[in-house]
């Protein structure tokens, strides 16, 4: 018996809704299998990451979170943060300071509404991790008599060294907030708007508002996010504000505007300081070169260091140059083996453009002369 038209229509139709139910059925069931394979193998990678603690073994007593003498923004940060996500992780940790806060690292905190850590006098046999540095000469009080546990750093490997396990994670990336983003990513923790608004200016200011040479992809990434979390629609005005926090340096004398943002180092066996500090324009620049190289000296011979270096720097719109200002003779021939044609002496300073960080720039200058 033949099948009438509609009959037969009907039944296409029929096949093709089922066809194509199996269809859409497969696809969810696929989306749903990919998506619990992302999901157990995202859960794996976060034990994975996560068991470094248990090499750690049961530790005692409270874990001290620091960064290095004369904080800035990336070590003041660095430190809430980290210790903010080892709470977390159910240890008993503390961010603390080493040193009084520079203007840039009030004004990022009042931003997340959070205080200024404690003042850390010394370390002896206390749990310590390092943010932002791993110097002897840098860091806390005795350290060498401290349980050093973890060293999370954008420098150089320094000096610091411990015969027990520890957390290492040294990245070249433009800022230590940017690594301590990743290792929270990396355990599956969740940033709350104050820590995020932390990180944000310690990523900020550590990379220039991401136009330093230092910066790379990781921290741009971690800026993005940090910026959505923390409510931050306009980055540059955030840092713009950060900027002119950094360069006032009301009610500071200038030994204390010297040791805002100073290091000390040991190269090729000679101790060696560079204070950083910001201008405005080349004429502020220019003062504060000439006022810096009395107290320079005043502070090189108290602090016992060989050679000693002045640093200001100059970084916005469209300008870029550093000034470098040696302590004596020595400092100075360092400079011109360091720099050479790339450097111009007017009387006080060696201008170098464009802008030269410390870290990336200057040190290793330095060292390939001194080492």
């Amino acid at each position: 018996m033949k099948m009438n038209n509609r009959v037969r229509w009907i039944l296409i139709v029929c096949l093709i809704i089922s066809i194509i139910a199996i269809g859409f059925g497969g696809f969810f069931i696929g989306s749903n299998i990919e998506a619990n394979h992302y999901k157990a193998e995202a859960d794996f990678n976060i034990q994975l990451n996560r068991s470094e603690l248990d090499g750690l073994g049961e530790i005692e007593g409270t874990i001290y979170v620091t960064g290095h003498k004369s904080p800035d923004t990336d070590t003041v940060s660095c430190s809430i943060a980290y210790a903010s996500l080892l709470r977390e992780m159910g240890y008993d940790a503390v961010p603390v300071v080493l040193g009084k806060l520079n203007h840039e690292s009030e004004f990022v905190l009042k931003e997340a509404g959070l205080e200024a850590p404690m003042l850390l006098e010394d370390s002896k046999g206390l749990n310590m991790i390092l943010v932002d540095h791993s110097e002897y000469a840098q860091s806390a009080n005795n350290l060498n008599e401290a349980n050093v546990i973890g060293i999370i750093d954008h420098h150089g490997v320094g000096s610091v060294t411990t015969g027990n396990p520890l957390i290492y994670d040294g990245r070249p990336l433009g800022s230590t907030a940017t690594i301590v983003w990743i290792r929270y990513m990396n355990y599956g923790v969740n940033i709350d708007r104050q820590v995020a608004t932390l990180m944000l200016g310690a990523i900020l200011s550590d990379t220039k508002n991401l136009q330093s040479g230092t910066t790379t992809n990781a921290d741009r990434q971690a800026a993005k996010a940090l910026s959505e979390i923390a409510g931050v629609s306009d980055t540059d005005t955030f840092y713009q504000k950060m900027y002119k926090a950094l360069i006032s340096y009301d009610g500071m004398t200038d030994e204390e505007i010297f040791f805002s943002d100073y290091k000390e180092y040991e190269i090729g066996g000679k101790k060696v300081s560079v204070g950083c500090m910001n201008a405005y324009d080349e004429e502020i620049a220019r003062d504060v070169a000439k006022r810096m190289k009395e107290t320079m000296i005043k502070a090189q011979v108290s602090r016992g260091m060989d050679l000693s270096f002045s640093i200001i720097q100059i970084l916005h719109d469209d300008i870029s140059v550093s000034y470098f200002v040696p302590s004596n003779d020595e400092a100075r021939s360092v400079l011109e083996a360091a720099f050479g044609d790339s450097v111009i002496y007017d009387g006080t300073s060696y201008i170098r453009k464009p802008y030269a960080s410390r870290k990336s720039v200057f040190i290793p200058a330095i060292k390939g002369v001194l080492k």
